[in-house]
């Protein structure tokens, strides 16, 4: 199973859900002609899925196997393409004026468990700062619930072969933003299912609830690829948008969190904060404390190819998903993500996004109105 990402990891972490004709649906007549595809979740399968993601089974999900490139390719620009559009950018925004006493009351347990998870930081950076520098970045009890930390979250979600997550971010419109692989399994043309979303997770702990997908939507440039996973030529298309619904508070995601803005059409070469929950690191060890904190890292992106950044990141399968974010700064209302985790390079210490585009990040916005 998935030997068109050619990952040669566990079976049990990677698979899909078979979607029938009534079950999903296109923004437009056919495959061919609709830039994007969408699976609508029916809202009793929503409410199946706030039950069945208990607080254990959330923690005690694996990773989704990251996509793995088999074949280094080093960066190039040769034949690359000028960036094409005008650079653009959405706001980040603030939660509902009481959504930490709603969510403090509704998951009163949860709070409890955050805050006594830990109470300091770590003295120093748990990576190498030759090319990047890595941090667990919410280990400290003061770090969990302030921007940009809290729009940030666990990905939960079924396979054919149990449970797996990947990690995402809240955005506008009560959405949030992940990786087309955590959603779409191209391989065998089917849909995960059973997506929920648990913002700031610390340690088993959902201090805001969990919220359930009602729609998830990916490229159709994505649900068409064959061949093995390629960095070069999959990773433009790796992007997906899923709209939630609420948590048992009653509060939708951006009432709760508020959410990270989004740019997209600007330069290759930036400085990102690359935030996620990684399982395994770049070489495919498992990570003491696997999961169970937001890590980042943090460098200067470069040029892979076409539509394609890396940047240097220790970090591997979990991360999936996560944001590459521009205007990182703790404690305020700022950030937008402009890029997410895809693939790897097994033994290399970079990851690898789409540049957001108007053919990537603005399609999918305007099918879930982000």
């Amino acid at each position: 199973m998935y030997r068109k990402l050619a990952l040669g990891l566990t079976a049990a972490l990677i698979g899909g859900v078979a979607v029938t004709s009534s079950s999903w649906a296109q923004a437009g007549s056919n495959a061919h002609s609709s830039p994007v595809v969408t699976k609508t979740i029916s809202v009793a399968k929503q409410k199946a899925s706030l039950a069945f993601w208990t607080r254990g089974r959330v923690a005690g999900a694996t990773a989704l196997a990251t996509p793995v490139d088999r074949h280094a390719v080093a960066p190039t620009s040769a034949g690359l393409s000028a960036p094409t559009g005008t650079p653009q950018a959405s706001k980040s925004g603030l939660p509902a004026a009481n959504a930490d006493a709603v969510a403090k009351g509704a998951y009163a347990a949860d709070w409890s468990a955050a805050a006594a998870a830990s109470t300091t930081a770590d003295a120093v950076p748990v990576g190498t700062s030759q090319v990047f520098t890595s941090y667990i970045a919410n280990k400290a009890v003061e770090l969990w619930k302030i921007y940009p930390h809290k729009w940030v979250g666990r990905l939960s979600f079924s396979t054919p072969n149990g449970t797996s997550f990947c990690s995402a971010t809240s955005i506008s419109g009560n959405n949030m933003l992940t990786a087309a692989h955590c959603v779409y399994d191209s391989t065998n043309n089917r849909f995960y299912s059973n997506w929920v979303f648990t913002p700031a997770y610390r340690d088993g702990a959902a201090p805001y609830g969990v919220f359930a997908a009602t729609a998830c939507t990916v490229l159709t440039k994505w649900v068409n690829l064959t061949g093995s996973f390629s960095i070069n030529t999959w990773t433009p298309h790796d992007v997906a948008v899923c709209s939630l619904g609420r948590n048992t508070a009653g509060q939708t995601i951006n009432q709760a969190v508020g959410w990270m803005g989004r740019q997209w059409n600007w330069p290759y070469i930036r400085s990102y904060h690359d935030m996620g929950y990684p399982w395994q690191d770049y070489n495919l060890n498992t990570l003491v404390d696997a999961g169970r904190w937001l890590r980042l890292c943090t460098a200067e992106s470069f040029v892979q190819t076409t539509e394609v950044r890396g940047m240097g990141c220790n970090w591997g399968p979990g991360i999936s998903g996560g944001p590459w974010t521009i205007g990182y700064a703790p404690t305020v209302v700022s950030g937008a993500a402009d890029g997410v985790n895809s693939g790897l390079f097994i033994g290399v210490q970079n990851l690898y996004s789409a540049r957001f585009n108007s053919n990537n990040i603005v399609p999918l916005c305007n099918a879930r109105a982000c």
